[in-house]
């Protein structure tokens, strides 16, 4: 019986199977392909065809495993919490079940090659027959390394080159790995090329590609290998960017081609493009390099500038400047150039130079003198010009000055032509002056002008008398004479010294014959002067008053006097002025000065002051000069209205008419006022003025006018009086002047000299009486320094009996009244003629000088 149940049991078993093969043939399969790494879903269907009806049951099998890999239970509960259970072996946590989709699917993460194969869905009902699926998985491996290599075996990964124009090379892409095998592509810019493939060892493939002639444009262009075994899978890649090295394609100099000028810096560029790596830019002038260049490279790094600064001269006319462009890359490539030669213009070079017959060191005046302008200019000069002492020449035939083209013509130089003499050459780049040539003019003394003529020396004083000539050579002589009425005398040369172009005599007068005029002459190797220095000696006396007075830049607190100065009595002056209070005569101000300038500071401000300016010498001090001066007011000060002293207002308001009847009762009174004022001055004009005290002097000028306008004062009523303080002051002027007349009797030569030939019209021998005797300045006894109170004395107070040069003359007048003839330096006087003198008269002698 066993062995017929187990043959029966075989027998079964072996009908199972069939069954079950036939049964798995007529089972649909599904094909599903994933790339490696990807999610996959593997579908199953487990929908139900009566609505009582469930899955109870879901089993997934791997046809190479007999035994579940993946299960959803839900025999014992609801399918929503079914049990769930994954194999780890195959796809552990990777799996899960997706029942709500249609059909439901068993989700697969991260799928690997091994998961590659067929699986096998059932599917056990409550109620209906168990449902079976299949799935065919395909598992696509990309492929996994890529590998590319030049013509020389390298392996290339970003760049490949650099290659030059015309060069061509060849590529290889070997790809490996992957299931099943990859394709191999090459693409130049994105563009498929052609490929050949050949397959490798390994499951591995080659792709080919072959570039060139290569050109300018295929620089950094870009070729990728790319290879992949499926659509749906990501296909790896390499890309290689052809790099390339150039040789400059263009160089220039910017600006180039024109006119420069010397001695200023220039920046000169040169500019190369086309060359890559950038171009090396070198400067080169006449084949030698220059070494302070700088280069900048665009943007864009196609161009390459380079700045040079150079300061040229003129010696770099007509050279060669360079500038070179090379690849430092390209060694065996020739470097491209662009010269420029060079146009240096400068600004004219002059020279003058003095005619060749003429000795510089031997210019004569009155002779002929041209110069020569040699110029070096580029370009040419377009105006000359001649310049004496920095002034410009014109042509002037009248004043002997002749330009011609680039000569200069002097006729009849003189003192004034000697200095020095340019020339100027103007062209485009400028004005250049020659170095000065200093035309030495040779010419006998003459008389320095802003000397001191009159020298005013008293009795017993030792004085010095500078004669000062203009003389070219300055090696000099000099000879002195002395002339006065009675007689002219050479001085002796103990007396006399020199230094340089000036001589100096010791003179002491002793009486009045020792007054006289002394006479110079200096002689150097070209001649002997002609017209001699003439100097007066005069006695000495007190200073004129000055004069023209005014008042100027008046403050608050100071203001400022400036007058004209008078004759200085012939010895050095000083002035001064005083101010006083008005009322105290208190002097609140003193000021010296050596011109008649002053400022007088620490004022009151708004008040009234008398000034006095006069001048003093060591003889004694000059009438004062009387003026008023006045300060200025302080400005106004402003309140602040203060509301609580306001007072309370009346009802008591001006009608027009009011104010118009007090207007005019205010103009009447001013009127009035000025009516009587008025009144009053004139009556006491007509007042007769009362005699003048007796005197010894004759009556002055002003005496006898003020006799006359009184007595016409009183004969025309109408006439108002002139004002004499003019006159007066005119006469008190030549009341202190007086010039020495000779003794009568005298027959000395009208001007002669002795040692000149004919008579020197415009020198007089003179003769001073002895001056009165004048208080000195801080003299105690002066009323001026004893009452400072007293005031300052009107301009009509004379003091007669003094006498100075040059105030006037009094030949034929007697003694007491020898002053009111004007006399002019250099002038001479109309004399008299001669008394006749008594028989028994003795001839007055010449006496000696006092020297």
């Amino acid at each position: 019986m066993l062995p017929a149940l187990c043959r029966l049991l075989a027998a079964a078993a072996l009908l199972g199977a069939t069954l079950f093969a036939m049964a798995a043939k007529n089972v649909p399969m599904t094909q599903v392909v994933a790339v490696a790494g990807e999610p996959v879903y593997l579908p199953c269907d487990i929908s139900t065809q009566d609505d009582v009806d469930a899955v109870l049951l879901v089993l997934w099998y791997r046809e190479d495993l007999g035994t579940p890999i993946y299960s959803v239970d839900a025999r014992e509960r609801d399918f929503g919490v079914a049990e769930r259970w994954s194999d780890e072996s195959v796809f552990a946590s990777r799996a899960y079940f997706l029942p709500e989709r249609k059909p439901a699917e068993l989700g697969v993460d991260r799928v690997k090659a091994s998961d590659q194969g067929v699986y096998r869905c059932r599917v056990d009902f409550k109620q209906a027959q168990t449902r079976n699926s299949r799935v065919n998985l395909t598992v696509i491996v990309p492929p996994s390394k890529m590998v590319i290599i030049d013509d020389r075996g390298d392996v290339k990964q970003a760049i490949v080159g650099p290659y030059v124009e015309g060069d061509t090379f060849t590529l290889k892409c070997d790809v490996s790995g992957g299931r099943p095998r990859p394709w191999v592509k090459w693409f130049r810019d994105e563009v498929e090329t052609d490929t050949p493939s050949t397959p490798l060892s390994g499951n591995g493939v080659r792709g080919v590609i072959r570039v060139g002639p290569l050109t300018r444009a295929d620089v950094r262009a870009a070729l990728t290998c790319r290879a992949s075994n499926h659509p749906r899978a990501h296909p790896i890649e390499t890309t290689l960017t052809l790099d390339m090295n150039f040789p400059p394609l263009t160089v220039h100099m910017v600006g180039s081609d024109q006119p420069i000028s010397a001695s200023r810096r220039y920046d000169l560029l040169c500019q190369s493009s086309g060359s890559r790596p950038p171009a090396s830019i070198t400067w080169w002038k006449n084949g030698h390099r220059i070494n302070n260049a700088k280069e900048t490279l665009s943007t864009d790094g196609n161009t390459t500038t380079s700045t040079v600064s150079l300061q040229l001269t003129k010696a770099d006319t007509g050279a060669k400047l360079a500038c070179r462009a090379s690849n430092p890359q390209m060694p065996s490539v020739a470097p491209l150039e662009d010269d420029w030669t060079l146009d240096v213009q400068y600004v004219p070079e002059t020279v003058v130079r003095l005619g060749t017959n003429l000795d510089p060191k031997n210019i004569r005046e009155g002779t002929d003198v041209y110069f020569d302008c040699i110029i070096n200019a580029h370009p040419y000069v377009y105006k000359v010009e001649w310049r004496h002492n920095g002034k410009t020449l014109l042509h002037n035939v009248g004043q002997g000055v002749i330009i011609s083209n680039q000569s200069l013509v002097l006729q009849g130089v003189g003192r004034r032509t000697a200095g020095n003499y340019t020339c100027v050459g103007f062209n485009a780049e400028g004005d250049g002056e020659s170095k000065p040539f200093s035309l030495d003019v040779l010419y006998a003394p003459t008389c320095r002008s802003s000397q001191q003529r009159v020298h005013g020396v008293a009795k017993q004083e030792r004085a010095h008398i500078m004669c000062q000539v203009d003389a070219n050579p300055p090696e000099v002589t000099f000879r002195w004479t002395f002339n006065n009425t009675a007689n002219s005398n050479e001085v002796s040369d103990t007396y006399v010294s020199r230094a340089g172009t000036s001589s100096t005599v010791t003179y002491t007068p002793h009486t009045e014959m020792d007054y006289g005029t002394l006479l110079c002459w200096a002689h150097n190797r070209i001649g002997k002067q002609r017209v001699p220095c003439v100097y007066h000696i005069i006695a000495a006396g007190r200073p004129d008053q000055v004069h023209n007075c005014s008042v100027v830049n008046a403050s608050m607190t100071s203001f400022g006097v400036r007058c004209s100065e008078g004759f200085n009595g012939g010895m050095p002056q000083s002035f001064l002025l005083e101010v006083r209070e008005i009322i105290s005569q208190e002097i609140v101000a003193n000021v010296s000065s050596a011109v008649p300038r002053f400022m007088a500071a620490g004022l009151q401000p708004g008040r009234t002051y008398a000034a006095a300016v006069l001048a003093y010498n060591a003889k004694g001090r000059g009438d004062p000069y009387p003026l008023r001066a006045s300060t200025l007011r302080p400005p106004e000060k402003h309140h602040v209205h203060d509301k609580s002293l306001d007072l309370p207002r009346t009802a008591f308001q001006m009608s027009g008419a009011m104010s118009a009847a007090v207007g005019g009762g205010g103009v009447l009174m001013v009127v009035l006022v000025l009516f009587m004022i008025a009144v009053r001055q004139r009556c006491a004009k007509r007042k007769p003025r009362s005699a003048p005290p007796p005197s010894s002097q004759p009556a002055s000028p002003d005496k006898l006018r003020e006799k006359d306008d009184s007595e016409s004062d009183d004969r025309n009523p109408d006439i108002i009086p002139s004002d004499t303080d003019q006159m007066q002051l005119d006469y008190y002027r030549q009341q202190q002047v007086s010039t020495i007349s000779p003794p009568l009797g005298s027959r000395g030569p009208r001007g002669s000299v002795a040692g000149v030939r004919g008579g020197l019209p415009g020198y007089c021998p003179l003769r001073t009486a002895p001056p009165p005797s004048h208080p000195s300045m801080h003299d105690p006894s002066d009323s001026t320094f004893q009452n400072p109170t007293s005031g300052i004395p009107p301009p009509a107070r004379f003091a007669a009996g003094s006498c100075t040069l040059p105030r006037g003359s009094s030949i034929a007048a007697p003694a007491e009244a020898r002053c009111g003839i004007p006399l002019q330096h250099l002038r001479t006087l109309p004399r008299p003629l001669p008394a006749p003198a008594p028989a028994a008269a003795p001839r007055i002698t010449p006496r000696d000088t006092p020297l």
